[in-house]
């Protein structure tokens, strides 16, 4: 939709249609805050509101761009944690104690500032880059928000930044701190250690049933279903729009004579080559075959023979017909200053040398109608289908908010089905259930809890769907019986830890009080003593667990040994003796401040919380806990 509003954001048809849109939203909007009326107070500081929109859209976007970031192997169930909840609430409270003290102190953000960073904004450019009004026209629609509303959040977020500018600025380290850190982070250590895996454990541990019964009655709460609804839906997608609207061939055909340039096929040319990857008997190899073709051996053939390209090679080089732009340049240059019967010089690109045989040429021509008529009748389709989708959506919208609670008579009005999605988590279902933001609607309060119609829920720009809750099935406990497997595993893994802990304890043991070595002590319980010198702190090939705890340990004493149980990998535990601590030179570090950026980042970021403490200490800050619970269900 978006796209077509970019493009069609013009003119009086426009013009009415932005009225209809705006008129949605505004009774959508008076609909929201009769609802919440007197309880959007999520939280305030020194006065300042939080509302409960505001952090619902703040977090939404936040949840959008981890799940964009870490794909779809990310759990959704992590953004329904109450701590991280609570959390993103305290950073939106810090960051309005930060503007307010920028403000403060006379922090202004000018219009001149305020216009650079709209105009500026990649969502508000055309695809040449420059700022199009149209879409920060549609952006505000959209987002059902004035300009200067915008204008405000951006001035708030600009002037809550500059403190962090501040800090970036004056943060500082000495020199004698950076030779410090550079120090440490380039400290390497000598160590010997033994790894008791705990796999040998395992296979000697018994689980009795008492015992599994326990664990099961102490930890319940690991062997609850998931919670699932299922939904009821109507869904309006221009896609299907598209294909119920007919197109006359009188109207296809008069569609092609006017159009008739944009229908021009280009010039094409039928072609094969022979392709030698580019190496020391590259030239010899290229000689062989001209030679061979100006004996009158055939083109094709020698394709066969000779031609390192796997996609051709067996078909004789062939490449069928081929238009301006579809090889790379040189290829396509060569190519197109050719006579037809003729065979090219060698033509180097970057995937090797090519000899390029051109069999016949296609010149320019307008196709007939009859060739072009299903693709006119399907742009057509789709250009008519933007104007029929929009009006239906609005029919739509207008049906359910009027329904508030079920979908039949809406269903009945439109003549749209009503359609119902199998049981699903909040882990995701089958077909539209997949969609995140569907999820999220499922289970959001208005939809499970009150029993609400959803608002629109945009699949994609053409693709909105509305839903009712069907039915809600409660998590509940597993029966021991299908679990009962896996708490096996969990208590034969947790016993076959403490064993292998155990055993290292006694190691160590025996190390300090009977005078054994290392390798004594290995090879009396069948182990194996591995020796890693210059270990350093990150990079090696260590598990980390190891490494990290490894630099923990405090510097050996001369002519002795630190001997300590550390974590291995995995389960695992290793004894470790550490033999010698490194020192790094500090001369022969090339770049101080590198090595010590970590150290500047910790300096600003405590010199930043520090602020934030004393900010809040001397705050008025009140959270309303019941509104912030809904976030919870």
């Amino acid at each position: 939709m978006l796209t077509w509003i970019r493009k069609k954001s013009s003119g009086l048809f426009m013009t009415i249609v932005m009225g209809v849109l705006i008129f949605a939203f505004a009774l959508w909007g008076v609909t929201d805050y009769i609802a919440q009326s007197g309880n959007d107070k999520l939280a305030t500081v020194n006065g300042e509101t939080i509302s409960f929109v505001d952090y619902n859209n703040q977090f939404n976007t936040y949840r959008q761009n981890m799940m964009s970031q870490f794909g779809e192997g990310f759990d959704p169930s992590y953004f329904d944690s109450p701590i991280l909840k609570r959390n993103f609430l305290e950073s939106m409270i810090n960051s309005e104690l930060i503007r307010q003290v920028a403000k403060d102190n006379g922090y202004t953000v000018t219009p001149q500032e305020i216009r650079q960073t709209i105009e500026q904004a990649p969502a508000f450019k055309d695809e040449n880059g420059q700022f199009d009004k149209s879409l920060y026209a549609a952006f505000l629609v959209q987002t059902n928000q004035s300009a200067q509303l915008l204008q405000m959040k951006i001035q708030e977020e600009q002037a809550g930044q500059a403190l962090n500018d501040v800090f970036d600025t004056t943060s500082f380290v000495t020199p004698f701190e950076k030779e410090k850190m550079a120090k440490l982070n380039k400290q390497t250590r000598d160590i010997n250690y033994i790894n008791i895996a705990q796999q040998p454990f395992i296979e000697q541990v018994e689980v009795s049933d008492e015992e599994i019964e326990t664990y099961y009655n102490d930890n319940s709460t690991q062997y609850m279903t998931e919670e699932q609804v299922s939904v009821n839906y109507i869904e309006l997608d221009a896609q299907n729009v598209a294909t119920s609207i007919e197109i006359s061939e009188a109207e296809a055909l008069e569609h092609f004579e006017q159009n008739k340039e944009r229908f021009r096929k280009p010039e094409q040319r039928k072609a094969a080559h022979i392709l030698i990857n580019d190496g020391e008997d590259a030239d010899a190899t290229l000689q062989e075959i001209q030679d061979k073709l100006a004996a009158g051996e055939a083109f094709s053939e020698l394709a066969k023979t000779y031609s390192q390209d796997p996609g051709s090679a067996e078909a004789g080089g062939d490449l069928g017909w081929v238009s301006p732009g579809d090889m790379v340049e040189a290829f396509d240059e060569k190519l197109f200053a050719m006579e037809a019967g003729t065979i090219s010089d060698s033509v180097k690109t970057q995937f090797g040398y090519h000899l390029i045989q051109l069999n016949e040429i296609k010149k320019p021509a307008v196709p007939l109608f009859e060739e072009v008529k299903a693709d006119i009748i399907q742009e057509l389709q789709a250009t008519q289908s933007e104007t029929v989708f929009l009006d239906q959506a609005s029919a739509l919208s207008e049906q359910v908010l009027d329904a508030e609670s079920g979908l039949e008579s809406a269903a009945d009005a439109t003549g749209l089905p009503m359609q119902t999605t199998e049981l699903f988590g909040r882990s995701g279902g089958q077909g539209v259930a997949a969609n995140q933001d569907f999820i999220n609607a499922a289970f959001s309060s208005i939809v499970k809890e009150e029993l609400m119609n959803s608002d629109a829920i945009n699949l994609s720009d053409t693709h909105v769907v509305f839903m009712h809750i069907n039915e809600i099935k409660e998590s509940e406990l597993k029966p021991l019986d299908e679990v009962k497997d896996s708490i096996v595993t969990v208590l034969k893994n947790q016993k076959a830890e403490e064993q292998a802990k155990a055993l290292a304890d006694q190691l160590v043991e025996q190390y300090h009080n009977e005078n054994k070595s290392l390798q004594d002590l290995a090879a009396a319980n069948s182990l194996e003593v591995i020796t890693e010198s210059a270990v350093p702190r990150s990079g090696s090939t260590l598990p980390f667990n190891l490494v990290k705890d490894l630099f923990e340990l405090p510097r050996p004493a001369e002519g002795e040994a630190v001997v300590k149980v550390l974590k291995g990998n995995g389960s695992d535990v290793a004894v470790v003796e550490l033999l010698a601590v490194n020192d790094a030179d500090v001369s022969q570090i090339e770049n101080l401040d590198t090595e010590a950026a970590q150290l500047t980042r910790n300096v600003k970021n405590n010199e930043l919380q520090l602020l934030i403490q004393a900010l809040r200490e001397n705050a008025s800050i009140t959270i309303n806990e019941d509104l912030l619970n809904q976030t919870n269900l």
